[in-house]
């Protein structure tokens, strides 16, 4: 009986599951080495005065930064900075020392905070998410400090389920924005055991090339699933909230056959998480407010969970107490893993194969 180990929160769970049971589905990638990665990097040219925005804290992009701090430490006519969004700035000023100034952008003033730069780099994941289709540099911009933007992509557009993988209106909007800004960008692809990819440039041109790479190396044909285990993925950040997480889920769950059940593992150690799911529960909002109100972080996951709730069975694994996720947002909530396994086999026969998918924002289902 194979053990295949999850990600949850900072930990991992173990899934003891029978061979016969198992479809596991988690993309090969060719790793690059540090060297391979340097010399990438050794082409970026860096101005006078150079500030680097992460827009993410994950490992891959920590080393990323420490190497453009390392290959461009010897010229001492150029200064290096780091600028964060809140959710990011303490993770990433405890991972550098404190001759890099590291500080910490506002949104409202994000213009003003980049104009007194001759050079802006920003770093992020490349990924798939539900309302963009994908995740990037374009589209963490517009959510992290474009707010009428944001207005604009979830109300001009219908919004019924997610959209993973796909080019749709709300991409194309943000790499609109993304041309007229005309800055750098570095898009990662990593998995938990390293940097497959950097894909480098300034405009939509380049982010579409990387997104047609990207989806060419991390996809997956199958037929209709009835049973699916999601993680939320590898990097901690995406399981301090339910707001984070549940990205994963909408991710992932168009593999499902109707009726069929998809599980997401998300410790969310920091709860539920800011924005539209804590104003649901605190009775701020209703769900005929939705298409009313301007956009507050995470307000698609309300939409998604309205519309998909009698289509599939979504299942969570969560330290978020019951009360919350099973009474008031309508979650079949288990203890653990082993719970989750046995309710499958359950539902849907002993013999029945349970796809498990532990990064799912590396992980494209095609429907064959």
């Amino acid at each position: 009986m194979p053990e295949i180990w999850l990600g949850y929160g900072s930990t991992d769970v173990v899934l003891d599951i029978k061979q016969e049971n198992l479809l596991y589905s988690y993309p090969e990638l060719n790793l690059l080495s540090d060297e391979n990665i340097k010399e990438i990097l050794t082409g970026i040219k860096f101005s006078k005065k150079t500030l680097i925005i992460p827009l993410s804290s994950s490992n891959s992009i920590v080393k990323i930064i420490s190497f453009l701090i390392e290959i461009n430490k010897t010229d001492i006519t150029k200064q290096i900075e780091i600028g964060t969004f809140s959710q990011y700035f303490l993770q990433i000023k405890n991972r550098f020392h404190d001759n890099i100034r590291i500080f910490q952008i506002d949104k409202k003033n994000f213009y003003e905070n980049i104009k007194n730069f001759d050079n802006v780099i920003f770093i992020s994941k490349i990924g798939y998410e539900p309302l963009f289709g994908f995740s990037g540099t374009p589209s963490m911009l517009i959510r992290n400090c474009v707010n009428g933007l944001m207005d604009e992509i979830f109300h001009s557009n219908e919004i019924i389920g997610p959209n993973s993988g796909q080019i749709g209106d709300p991409l194309k909007i943000a790499l609109e924005f993304y041309d007229k800004l005309g800055l750098y960008s570095i898009e990662v692809l990593s998995n938990q055991y390293g940097i497959s990819r950097l894909y480098c440039g300034f405009n939509s041109t380049f982010i579409k090339s990387s997104i047609s790479d990207f989806k060419s190396n991390t996809n997956f044909n199958l037929n209709e699933q009835k049973s699916l285990i999601i993680s939320a993925g590898v990097e901690p950040e995406n399981h301090t909230t339910l707001t984070n997480s549940l990205y994963s889920l909408w991710n992932s769950i168009g593999i499902l056959k109707n009726q069929g059940m998809a599980v997401l593992l998300a410790e969310n150690s920091h709860g539920i998480g800011d924005g539209a799911l804590t104003m649901y529960l605190e009775g701020k909002l209703n769900l005929s407010q939705i298409k009313k109100i301007n956009y507050v972080n995470g307000l698609e996951h309300l939409v998604y969970l309205e519309n998909l709730k009698n289509e599939y069975y979504l299942g969570l694994v969560s330290s978020i107490p019951f009360h919350y996720t099973k009474t008031n947002l309508g979650f079949n909530t288990f203890n653990n893993v082993k719970e989750v396994l046995q309710n499958m086999l359950t539902r849907y026969g002993k013999s029945n194969k349970i796809t498990i998918c532990p990064d799912p924002c590396i992980t494209f289902f095609i429907k064959q």
